[in-house]
């Protein structure tokens, strides 16, 4: 019956919404992240879970427990993120970019239909030190503003957003709990993909004229 319903509701499911709460808490050495996303409301579920996310002592890298929850079944999965991956990643999307015509465009637009429904983020932190406690509380004030500033230029913030920073300072300490639920139309999703992969193919159209004029030249 699950099944059926999504079979007729597929033409339209360009119209709905794709809601995604994403969850961190940070409690000593404790982490735990999770992010999921629902549609159709609530019928279509997909959760990734980190509970475990630790700095390896071996090598300067991040190892963490991924653990994968949707219709389809439950996959748990154990990774290290290395230091040597996140350049190369960086490198890799930084290509992309360049042969994406207009990308930040793009991606502008798309962030103007996303609306954010919550928002809160709480830190209690504590340097040992009073004065440093209390210069550092300020900085993560004025760091939390900004960040909420350019979420409401690129976004629309539909609720009021909760920010508190909580100085303890008898202790070294550090506790943040953060809580967000965005949401937007699949439609505007896959326009934006859509444009991506055109203004891709005209990238790389241009890149492979240039290139080969650099070429001309040289002979």
């Amino acid at each position: 019956m699950k099944y059926i319903l999504l079979a007729l509701l597929l033409p339209f499911l360009i119209f709905f919404k794709v809601k995604v709460y994403i969850t961190y808490v940070h409690d000593g050495k404790d982490d735990d992240l999770s992010v999921k996303f629902t549609l159709l409301f609530g019928l279509i579920k997909y959760k990734i879970k980190v509970p475990v996310l630790a700095i390896d002592d071996e090598s300067p890298s991040v190892f963490y427990k991924e653990k994968r929850e949707s219709a389809l079944g439950t996959k748990e999965m154990e990774e290290k993120f290395t230091l040597h991956r996140f350049l190369d990643d960086m490198k890799h999307f930084e290509r992309f970019v360049k042969r994406v015509i207009g990308f930040h465009t793009i991606v502008r637009k798309f962030m103007k239909k996303v609306s954010i429904n919550e928002f809160y983020w709480k830190t209690l932190m504590g340097t040992g030190d009073a004065a440093l406690t209390g210069s550092t509380s300020g900085f993560l004030w004025a760091t939390k503003g900004n960040i909420i500033g350019i979420m409401a230029n690129y976004m629309k913030l539909k609720s009021e957003p909760k920010i508190e920073v909580v100085p303890e300072f008898q202790q070294m300490t550090l506790k943040t709990s953060f809580k967000c639920m965005v949401s937007f139309r699949i439609g505007h999703a896959i326009l934006a993909g859509i444009k991506v992969l055109r203004h891709l193919k005209k990238g790389r159209t241009l890149f492979k004229v240039n290139t080969d004029a650099r070429r001309d030249m040289n002979v």
